[in-house]
């Protein structure tokens, strides 16, 4: 149980948002030792509320080692491609130089949004399996309730992937694959790892709570990111099909409609040769179990 957890939040403009997110984590049966909010350049009241919401939970996150910290990118909208992973590489490397003030290293390294609330035995349950599988390299819940407003819709995250806004890494795996400035960096990473050698996996017995996917960008921006993958377009078809059957018409139209609007683009796709030989064989390596 001496294995150490660092998570990095990513926050603009989040101030309704917040509030669940502290208490969510104060609720967590085992915390994170060290939690960095990075607030990217907020407007609103965000900065406020996380340290009013903090102050009301002073034994919660007495073992922890919360540090604010401002971030400017010269990209001003919200968080998305290369902008949103330039905020989680800050933020890593917050982490990294803080490990060589304090000579402490931090066994496991997470992503939390601002928008998403674990269950409170999450990093528990995660940091267990963990425990359980050497191989494991990239680790997070399958089970998303995603609010649209009027219902929660639960889906749940292919068992092969772990999307980068509740994810954990083994340190290891997060050193052999890196993190570089990319449109789609939580893919690209997973698929990096796999590719490697790691096991990425989701895990249906755990859940968070977050908003819509993509309200508030729209599900166009997902089968944009599909395009830049190299994501064979008769994938992109299978997974609007996943949606459609859930319900998700609308997200499943506006899928196939960024991925083709991509397309006809012609916009930049990732470069990294053992990522784009993933995800143009995806299938394949999904049949060998990976």
């Amino acid at each position: 149980m001496g294995d150490k957890l660092a998570i990095v939040t990513p926050a603009k403009n989040e101030a309704k948002n917040i509030r669940n997110l502290i208490q969510g984590m104060a609720k967590q049966t085992r915390k994170p030792d060290l939690w960095i909010f990075i607030n990217d350049g907020s407007t609103d009241d965000t900065v406020q509320v996380f340290e009013k919401e903090l102050g009301n939970h002073p034994s919660a996150f007495k073992n922890t080692i919360v540090q604010r910290v401002d971030y400017e990118d010269v990209e001003k909208s919200y968080a998305l491609g290369p902008k949103y992973s330039r905020i989680i590489k800050f933020g890593l490397e917050q982490i990294f130089d803080l490990e060589k003030k304090n000579k402490a290293d931090y066994d496991f390294v997470g992503i939390l949004d601002s928008d998403v609330v674990p269950e409170k035995d999450y990093y528990r349950s995660l940091l267990e399996n963990f425990r359980k599988d050497s191989k494991l390299g990239i680790a997070s819940a399958a089970r998303q309730l995603e609010d649209y407003g009027s219902e929660i819709i639960t889906s749940y995250v292919n068992r092969s992937f772990a999307p980068s806004g509740f994810r954990v890494w083994r340190r290891k795996c997060l050193n052999d694959t890196g993190y570089k400035i990319s449109v789609s960096q939580d893919a690209v990473s997973a698929a990096k790892a796999i590719m490697m050698d790691w096991k990425v996996r989701s895990f249906p017995d755990l859940e968070v709570r977050l908003r819509q996917r993509g309200a508030k960008f729209g599900y166009e921006y997902y089968g944009k990111s599909a395009y830049m993958r190299h994501v064979p377009y008769l994938y992109v078809w299978a997974g609007a099909a996943r949606m459609f059957l859930k319900g998700k018409k609308v997200d499943a139209r506006q899928y196939i409609n960024g991925y083709k609007e991509a397309s006809k683009q012609k916009v930049g796709r990732i470069d990294d040769p053992l990522a784009i030989k993933y995800f143009r064989h995806r299938f394949y390596y999904k049949l060998l179990g990976k």
